[in-house]
């Protein structure tokens, strides 16, 4: 792929510095009555440097040596009939350059219907040189410079926020993986305490020490958390390889077989997909979501439906639970970090979990949504951005109590 500093990040231009225009045409005349109606022409108390080229060609020479142009006044028809078309695809594909603004200028205006070409080509306007008196053209050179500085601005605020989001992720994996060994030693110390002085503790002494630890247990968990959500932020992620949810499912109820048959937890897996995406935190989206689903059902044999379908953008992957339910003003907010609907005790967790989903799920170009009135359980509905051609393997297999779950396409 050509790059060239014309799509580089620039600083925004102060007053004193004159707006680029490359005018390409290959009619001389054309070029000599443009730089006459610009000759004086000034935007933000800044002047216009004129540049032009003859021909496509070399106009992606001027692209290439001159950085920050604002707006390219470019003709369609020169060494070939679709010279300039193709410029302004070399523009915005190759170069990716998406801030400067193209004006197509044409003689003929039937070679290239103005329709077609609006839809087809990334341009901003489309004028014949016959429409463009002087008036006109500038009033045009006007509003495409407004929509240039326009643009810059807000690439400008992008990079500052992106920069700024940056170091607070930076800042919290720093934190919370510095308070990791703190607490562990906190939460030895008074162990260690406990057992020195086990003879002489009265009972609510002890009690005492007990909750100590279990609160420094707490906080363990939850900045692990923090750093798993942390760490997702911080790491450039492959997900271009194929994961098969179907195996995946297998290892996560796999290490969850202790509580399953300790609950009496009844499952039931419908067709999941393969897709393309990050194995790891795939896993961990729906390791989450299931984890979940058995913790908001107090009752006794709680109920999970695995279930995934394909669609039009991609796959959707439903969890379903028959538990307490959620109003549906808090639908928005649990997926919010450490936005917690009921007490600790009540429900132990961090708060964090539902957000690691939301991440996950982004990364990997899709949503997560919720599902759910009070009583009536909980559905989670995760839909995953299709970037290959992911194919989905069919069958279900209930499990209930002791039972191992057989996922479809399992060995």
């Amino acid at each position: 792929m050509t790059r060239t500093q014309s799509h580089q990040p620039a600083k925004e231009p102060d007053a004193a510095e004159p707006w680029q225009i490359l005018v390409v045409d290959d009619d001389p005349e054309v070029l000599a009555v443009t730089r006459l109606c610009l000759r004086d022409f000034r935007f933000a108390n800044r002047p216009v440097v004129l540049l032009d080229a003859d021909s496509a060609a070399a106009a992606r020479a001027v692209l290439a040596r001159v950085p920050d142009i604002a707006l390219i006044l470019l003709d369609v028809v020169m060494e070939t009939e679709h010279a300039g078309l193709d410029l302004v695809r070399y523009v915005r594909e190759n170069l990716e350059n998406a801030a400067v603004r193209i004006v197509l200028r044409t003689g003929q205006p039937g070679q290239a219907p103005a329709m077609e070409v609006a839809e087809r080509y990334q341009i901003d306007d489309y004028r014949t040189k016959t429409e463009l008196t002087f008036e006109r053209l500038q009033v045009l050179v006007t509003t495409a410079l407004r929509t240039y500085g326009l643009v810059r601005q807000l690439e400008s605020r992008s990079r500052a926020l992106a920069e700024h989001a940056s170091e607070l992720e930076r800042f919290s994996y720093v934190a919370s993986h510095d308070m990791q060994t703190p607490l562990a030693n906190i939460a030895r110390l008074v162990q260690l305490l406990e057992r020195r002085l086990a003879d002489i503790l009265t009972d609510r002494q002890r009690e005492l020490m007990e909750l100590l630890v279990s609160s420094t247990h707490d906080l363990q968990q939850l900045i692990s958390d923090l750093l798993a959500l942390a760490r997702i932020g911080r790491e450039e992620i492959d997900r271009s390889a194929p994961v098969d949810l179907n195996r995946t499912l297998e290892r996560i109820l796999g290490s969850m077989q202790v509580l399953i048959d300790d609950r009496r937890v009844r499952i039931e897996v419908g067709p999941l997909p393969v897709v393309e995406g990050h194995a790891v935190l795939l896993e961990q989206l729906l390791r989450n979501l299931i984890d979940n689903a058995i913790k908001f059902q107090p009752q006794a044999q709680p109920y999970v439906n695995i279930t995934g379908r394909e669609t039009t953008e991609g796959w959707e992957v439903r969890v379903q639970d028959a538990g307490i339910g959620i109003d549906a003003e808090h639908l928005q907010r649990i997926f919010e970090p450490f936005q917690r609907l009921h007490t600790r005790e009540a429900f132990p967790g961090s708060g964090v979990g539902l957000a690691i989903c939301r991440r996950v799920a982004r990364m990997h170009g899709g949503t997560i949504v919720a599902e759910s009135s009070p009583g009536q359980g909980t559905t989670m509905v995760v839909r995953l951005a299709r970037h290959g051609a992911p194919t989905s393997t069919a069958g279900e297999t209930p499990a209930t109590g002791a039972e191992r779950l057989q996922l479809p396409g399992s060995d």
